[in-house]
Parts: C-alpha cells; structure tokens; sequence
C-alpha cells in the first residue's frame, strides 16, 4: 500500500485501489391596440383596423347608438339602425359576459380548494424529514458525512457534509479555538477548478474521513459521493489537503469504479501498522453484483474479490467502518453492514488484504426495509467500539463492544434534545452525533462511560 503523500503534482490528490475478498455558534450561509368591434358577417368580435378613414368608407349612421360598422343593410334604408353595447349586439354582449362571470368564479372556487388542499398536506406528515413545503436549508433526501481532526496546536476540526435544496455538497466546518462554524459550499468552489465541477447524486450517500499525523504535515479532509456513470453511478471524491492554510481549496478526482446505484458508502482513514508510514484511506461500498467491496489508498484501479458476499447482505445495505487497536497500533478496521434477513453483522480487517467476512453479529432485529442507515465511532483509545442503526420512524437502537462483547443499547436518549426525528445521522471519531430532523442538523455528543445518552451541543446548521 502506498502512503498518502503528493506524489501527482500541483493538486496532490490521493489515489485508491479497490481490493476485495468474496466529525455551537451558528453561521449565515455565503447568488396596435385594436378595439373589438362586432360585425354582422361574423358570430364572433373582430378587430378593427385601427387607421384613419378614408372617403371609400362607408358614412355613419345618424343614430346616436350606431357602432362604427352597425350601419343599413342595402334595400333596408327606411329601417333603424340595430342597437349594441360596446360595439356589440345585445345578445353576443351578454353571453360574453356571462362566460367571464364563470371564469372568475371558477378561479375564485380554485383558489380556496387549492388552500385548503395546501394545509392539509402540511399536516399529512408521515415520516421522518417529510416535510410538505420545500426545505429551505437541506435537500430532503440529503444524507450526511461527519469527520474529525485534530491540529498541530491541539485544537480541534470537525467537518459536516451534506447537500442543500440545489443538490450543492456544503460543509459546515468547526474550530474549537475561535468556537464558530464556518459554511463552505464545496460545490460552488470546484466550478472553477480545471477537474470540476462535481455532480453529486440528489441524495447520495456521502463518506468522510480526515486524518492527522504526527509524522509530518499531513492534515487532510476527504468526502466520497455518487455520480451518475454510463451505466451505472460511480465513486467520486474531493479532498481538502491543506484546511490549515487553504481550507476553501479543494481537488477532485472521478475513480471511474462501478457501484450499484442504490448503495451506501463508508470511509476511514486506517493508521499504518508500523511507525514507518502515515496510513491510508479506506472506502467500502456495494459494487453491481451486490458485493461489498472495499478500496484504499495504495492504487485505486484494481478491482478484486468481495469481503462480503452478495447473498449475504441486502441491496442498498447500510453500512459504517470504525477504526480499532491491532496489538501496537491502530490499523484494525470493523466493517458493520446490513446482512439477510435481518441484523448488523461485523467483517474485521486482520491485515495484508485479509478480512474476516463473517466475524459475529452486532445487533439483532435489525430489518433491512425498515431501516434507514448505519454509524459507528471508535471509544477508549481505540479499544471500544459504539454501532447506531436508524429506523424509518427515525429512531435509534444501538450496541456497544467492549473489546470482548457487545451490549445492547435498544434504547439511547437524548439530553435536553430538540427534533429527533432524524432522517440522516453521522458519527466522528472524537464521540459526536449528527442528525438532520426538521430540516435543521443537530450535533450531540456521545457520553463514552454510557453511550444511551446522547446531550445536546447545539444546533449545526443553519
């Protein structure tokens, strides 16, 4: 495996392999006229030319009721002339306002059906994140991506993702040392790079991972999403490999690799197993067959075997990586995924290339149609692990292992929480929530010693 330096040049983006086995103040967001006459040869009104008369004309009526066009019929001089309102007959003026009547009315009855209609689609909420009017801050369907990082002075990094109602891919970005959120719209800031702009899928799912390292500089925030492929969606990633100095700077790259497009992703950022390299990024996605698949950083081409066969998982399985302590270091990786008929099952990295694909169950009753999307967050130094799976109600039920066994959470509460009704939830390595409810993102954090209870730290965005 290779290393994530810059090995590419003036936008140093990292490269993946696919091999297989078969991260609260708020922030606002930063862009002629003709009269119409009625003429005895027609039923209908027409118009009248609108120059000048000329002595070929014929002469006007005396009568002070004639219409300029309402004058004897040849042979019939002795008789009156018709009488019209507004240069009609009678009969064709009242009929065309009888049909004006009509339409007002009808828009009128429209209107006020249409209202009531309005209000009782706002009340007809059936389900999380629904929502009658247009969101006006989230896309309805967006998912989210979370990860963390800590800098050279210690402060800490969080980034959020997800996608606004223009199907832009924002970040919310956090610094614990001036204690504010920073928007980015990362869409908007690839249109003028010579590798953008992206495309994200309305609603793909979304993966991030940072990293830090004490071996160098190496201060990166990577997000993976869907775009629309050939044939089928493919993996797409921008990278931020400088948030330090140039956190508005972003680079893209397309893998080009197949994945079904109802899949979910899943990213981390595995330590290196020796004190000799800084690790790599790792990715899990379903491919077109419907095995899970997982890349990494040292070549992003190959396209091997599964780590979790395609009969075992469901279609769209949920999914989360969590980083663990492997003896010495931190380059263990748990792969929780959506398995048939219905549970969270574990696949464990053992090293060189090597997964364990069926290594026990994490949660029981988990359905895969009756369950939204998986996150999961390292404890303790590495050497716990804490799993939440979202329903389609929108709650939580969750399991914690210990490093020998897992304990059920079947319920997790939430601390002076406000909407929970979550459509969309993510996990940081440093023990922090997120959820979209209401369309509005919450953040919470996770207390380690009884991860049930989950306490408001404030709102997100907007």
């Amino acid at each position: 495996m290779a290393s994530a330096d810059y090995p590419h040049g003036s936008e140093p983006y990292s490269t993946l392999e696919v091999r297989s086995v078969e991260a609260s103040n708020t922030q606002t967001l930063e862009g002629s006229n003709k009269e119409v006459v009625f003429s005895p040869d027609h039923e209908i009104p027409q118009v009248v030319n609108p120059q000048p008369q000329t002595a070929r004309d014929a002469p006007k009526p005396e009568s002070p009721y004639a219409d300029t066009e309402a004058t004897a019929a040849p042979g019939q001089a002795g008789q009156p002339p018709k009488r019209t309102i507004c240069g009609l007959t009678p009969r064709i003026f009242y009929f065309i306002l009888t049909g004006a009547i009509l339409i007002i009315i009808g828009a009128v009855v429209g209107g006020v059906a249409g209202g009531l209609a309005g209000k009782k689609k706002t009340w007809d909420v059936s389900g999380p994140g629904a929502n009658a009017t247009a969101n006006v801050n989230v896309l309805g369907e967006s998912k989210l991506a979370a990860s963390n990082w800590t800098d050279p002075s210690g402060y800490t990094h969080r980034s959020v993702f997800f996608q606004d109602p223009t199907n832009s891919i924002i970040a919310r970005q956090w610094d614990s040392q001036n204690k504010t959120w920073t928007t980015r719209n990362v869409s908007h800031l690839m249109q003028s790079s010579t590798s953008g702009p992206i495309n994200p899928n309305p609603g793909t799912s979304l993966a991030s991972a940072s990293c830090d390292s004490k071996w160098g500089t190496l201060y990166e925030v990577h997000l993976w999403f869907s775009e629309p492929g050939d044939k089928n969606d493919v993996i797409s990633w921008v990278n931020s490999n400088n948030p330090i100095n140039e956190p508005d700077f972003w680079v893209y790259n397309n893998s080009g690799l197949p994945m079904r497009n109802d899949s979910q992703l899943a990213a981390a950022w595995q330590r290196c197993p020796n004190d000799k390299c800084v690790g790599f990024w790792i990715i899990t996605y379903q491919g077109i067959e419907g095995y899970i698949r997982f890349g990494n950083a040292s070549n992003w081409g190959n396209n091997t075997t599964p780590i979790v066969r395609t009969n075992a998982v469901s279609s769209g399985a949920s999914m989360a990586l969590v980083p663990t302590l492997q003896g010495a270091y931190v380059d263990g990786m748990i792969l929780a995924t959506q398995r048939r008929p219905g549970s969270m099952g574990r696949t464990s990295f053992l090293g060189d290339w090597t997964w364990k694909e069926d290594d026990g169950t994490i949660i029981d009753d988990v359905d895969p149609l009756k369950t939204r999307q998986f996150a999961a967050m390292p404890m303790n130094n590495f050497t716990q692990s804490f799993f939440v799976s979202l329903s389609n109600d929108g709650s939580l039920t969750g399991a914690k292992w210990d490093g020998n066994a897992y304990t059920a959470v079947p319920k997790i509460t939430f601390s002076h929480g406000k909407s929970t009704n979550f459509s969309a939830i993510a996990m940081t390595e440093d023990a922090m929530f997120y959820g979209i409810s209401d369309d509005q993102i919450w953040e919470y954090s996770v207390d380690t010693s009884d991860p049930s209870t989950f306490t408001l730290a404030g709102k997100v965005y907007p």
